[in-house]
C-alpha cells in the first residue's frame, strides 16, 4: 500500500519511521510549506496534507481537506544546531547567538521566503543587527534537511538553524537548543486527509496512527513535543466529562445534565451528526481541552464546551481550537456560529469578541446569560 503526502519537510523523518513500522510505501513531496502549499495550490495529488496548524485551518474552511480529519503532530522548535563533530556554542540569550553565529565560518538555513524556519531566522539575523556582518556567510536551501545534508558535508565550522525535527533527522548535525527566548518560535504541524484523496479511508487511519497515543514515544524521539488537538474518539468520552465537571467546580458552576449539560450525556449523537469534537492533549496524553461544534440546522451550528484547565490556559491553545471549529463550520458549510457562555467565564468571553463574535439575543440553557454569533 502506498500513499501520497503534500507535507512540510519537518515531518519527513516521522512520517517514514511510522509507514516503515506499517510496512507502508511513502511518496509525494516534503518541503518548505510554503512551496507545499503551492503544490497543493497547483492541483499536486495527495492522500494526506502535514503543513502548518493555520495552513490546515485555512484548508479545512475552504473544503480542501475533509472536515474533522485533521490532528496535530505537536509543536516543534526552531533550533541552532552544529556538525555532530564541532563542539558546541552557548546560544542560551541573544547576545550568545550573536557571538556564535558571527564566529561562525558559514550558517545554514532553509529558505527565508517560502520555509517556516527560514522566514523566522532571517527576521532574527536582522534583530540580532548583523545581516551585513554575515551576508556572505550565509547558505540558504529550498528546505531545512537539505540545508542540515549541506551542513554535515561542510568543512570549517559552521551553524545552522531549522526546525528541530530536521536536524535530529539528520546524521552528521547536532542539536544545539532551540532559539533562546525572545528569538524562539515553535510551529504546531497538523495532519488531515486531502479532500481528493484516492485512498481516504487508508489515508485516516495512518492520520490517527501518526498522531495517536502508540506513535507518542515516536514523535518525542522525532522532535515533536507539546500539547496537540485532536478530534475525540470514545476513549475520550469520560476524560472530557472530567475535565468538564473539574472547570466548573472552578467557577462554582453546578453541572446540568438534564439541560446545559446534556450534550455530555451522547457524546456521539450530539457532536458527529453533523458536527465535532475536538481534545486537547497534554504532553503525556491527558485530555486538558475540549472544544465542539453541535449541528443546529442546514445554516447555523454551536459552539459548545469549549473548556481547558488551568495549566493549559495561555499557551494560544484556545485561539488554536477556536480557528479549528470556525474552519470545520465554514468547511461544512454552515452560515452562522453561535454559543452561550456565563458571564463568569471572563476570559472566555473577552476571545470569542476577539474572534468576532458580536452579542445575540436567543434562548439559553439555565447557566447561560450571554450569547454570541459569528457570521461565517
Amino acid at each position: 500500500m502506498s500513499l501520497r503526502f503534500i507535507s512540510a519537510g519537518a515531518a519527513h523523518g516521522l512520517v517514514a519511521a511510522c509507514a516503515k513500522d506499517e510496512r507502508l510505501e511513502v511518496d509525494g513531496s516534503f518541503g518548505a510549506v510554503g512551496a507545499m502549499m503551492e503544490r497543493f495550490r497547483a492541483g499536486d495529488a495527495a492522500d494526506i496534507l502535514i503543513l502548518t496548524h493555520a495552513q490546515i485551518a485555512q484548508l479545512t474552511a475552504e473544503a480542501g481537506v475533509v472536515p474533522g480529519t485533521a490532528a496535530d503532530l505537536g509543536a516543534v522548535p526552531t533550533s541552532v544546531a552544529v556538525k555532530a563533530s564541532d563542539p558546541s556554542p552557548g546560544v542560551a540569550d541573544a547576545d550568545a547567538l550573536r557571538n556564535a553565529l558571527l564566529n561562525a565560518d558559514a550558517i545554514y538555513f532553509p529558505d527565508p521566503a517560502k520555509a517556516t524556519a527560514g522566514i523566522h531566522f532571517a527576521k532574527v539575523i536582522d534583530q540580532l543587527g548583523i545581516r551585513d556582518r554575515v551576508a556572505d556567510r550565509v547558505r540558504t536551501f529550498p528546505n531545512g534537511a537539505t540545508a542540515m545534508r549541506a551542513m554535515a558535508e561542510a568543512s570549517g565550522k559552521p551553524i545552522g538553524c531549522t526546525q528541530s525535527t530536521e536536524i535530529l533527522a539528520t546524521p552528521g548535525v547536532r542539536l544545539i537548543a532551540p532559539l533562546p527566548a525572545g528569538l524562539d518560535l515553535e510551529t504546531v504541524y497538523t495532519a488531515a486527509v486531502h479532500a481528493k484523496a484516492a485512498n481516504a479511508n487508508e489515508a485516516l487511519a495512518f492520520v490517527h496512527d501518526l498522531t495517536g497515543d502508540a506513535s507518542r514515544a515516536m514523535r518525542r524521539r522525532a522532535g515533536f513535543g507539546g500539547y496537540a488537538i485532536r478530534t475525540a474518539t470514545g476513549d475520550d468520552h469520560d476524560p472530557v466529562r472530567a475535565l468538564v465537571s473539574s472547570v466548573l467546580a472552578e467557577y462554582r458552576i453546578t453541572p446540568d445534565p438534564d439541560d446545559a449539560d446534556l450534550d455530555l450525556v451522547d457524546i456521539d449523537a450530539t457532536y458527529f451528526s453533523g458536527g465535532t469534537l475536538d481534545v486537547v492533549t497534554d504532553p503525556d496524553g491527558r485530555v486538558v481541552g475540549s472544544c465542539g461544534v453541535v449541528r443546529l440546522d442546514d445554516e447555523r451550528c454551536e459552539l459548545k464546551k469549549m473548556y481547558m484547565l488551568p495549566a493549559a490556559r495561555g499557551r494560544g491553545i484556545g485561539r488554536r481550537l477556536l480557528d479549528r471549529a470556525v474552519a470545520f463550520a465554514r468547511g461544512r458549510g454552515f452560515r452562522r456560529i453561535e454559543l452561550t457562555t456565563a458571564s463568569v467565564l471572563v476570559e472566555a468571553i473577552a476571545m470569542y469578541r476577539r474572534h468576532g463574535f458580536s452579542p445575540i439575543q436567543r434562548e439559553m440553557p439555565n447557566r447561560c446569560d450571554q450569547a454570541f454569533a459569528l457570521s461565517l
